[in-house]
C-alpha cells in the first residue's frame, strides 16, 4: 500500500467517524439528556452509579416538572423504577422498619443493601462513603426507596416502569 492510499485510508476514516451516533438506552445515558415517559419529560442533571459486588445500577437525577430519580438494573433484562423524591426525613436508619407507611399505603421490605457510589453532576451524594438502602414494595406494585449516606437519609416513592415505553433523546452537555 502507498503513502497515498495510507493518507486516503484515514481520510476517509476520519470523515466517517463524525457520523457516528451512540444510541442511547436506559443504561447509557449521559448528563443533559431527555428521558420522556408517561407524557412527561425529564432532563438529566445527575449520574450515581451503584456498584455492590458484582452487581451495578445506575440512578439518574431527573429535571423536570416534577423532580425525579430513575433507577435502572440491567441483568438478564433491564429492571427501571422511576421515583419522586419525598421531601421528608428520617433522624437514622433504625427508624427504616419492616412495613413502612406512606399516604395511607403500606410497603413492605423487599431488599437491602450496601454499595460503593461514583457520582456526575447533580446527586445526594459524595463518592467517599458508602450508601445503604432499602427497597420497599406494596401490594399492588408501588415501590419506596431509602437510601442513607453520611447521616443523610433520602426517601423516594415510585413504580416499575417498562423500559420499552421510555423515548430517548439524546442531549449536548
Amino acid at each position: 500500500m502507498s503513502v497515498f492510499d495510507r493518507i486516503k485510508n484515514i481520510w476517509k476514516a476520519n470523515q466517517n467517524e463524525g457520523t457516528q451516533v451512540v444510541q442511547r438506552t436506559l443504561t447509557n445515558l449521559q448528563i443533559g439528556d431527555i428521558v420522556s415517559y408517561d407524557l412527561e419529560d425529564y432532563k438529566v442533571v445527575g449520574i450515581t452509579t451503584y456498584r455492590s459486588g458484582g452487581q451495578v445500577k445506575t440512578g439518574y437525577v431527573l429535571s423536570g416538572p416534577k423532580n425525579g430519580y430513575l433507577m435502572v438494573e440491567q441483568k438478564e433484562s433491564i429492571r427501571a423504577f422511576l421515583y419522586e423524591t419525598l421531601d421528608a426525613r428520617l433522624e437514622n436508619p433504625e427508624e427504616i422498619n419492616h412495613e413502612m407507611i406512606y399516604d395511607d399505603e403500606s410497603y413492605f421490605e423487599a431488599a437491602r443493601g450496601e454499595a460503593t457510589v461514583n457520582v456526575q453532576g447533580a446527586s445526594a451524594f459524595n463518592h467517599y462513603d458508602i450508601v445503604y438502602w432499602w427497597m420497599h414494595l406494596s401490594d399492588d406494585g408501588k415501590a419506596m426507596l431509602f437510601e442513607w449516606q453520611s447521616g443523610e437519609i433520602i426517601i423516594r416513592v415510585g413504580g416499575k416502569v417498562k423500559p420499552s415505553e421510555v423515548m430517548i433523546l439524546p442531549g449536548s452537555e
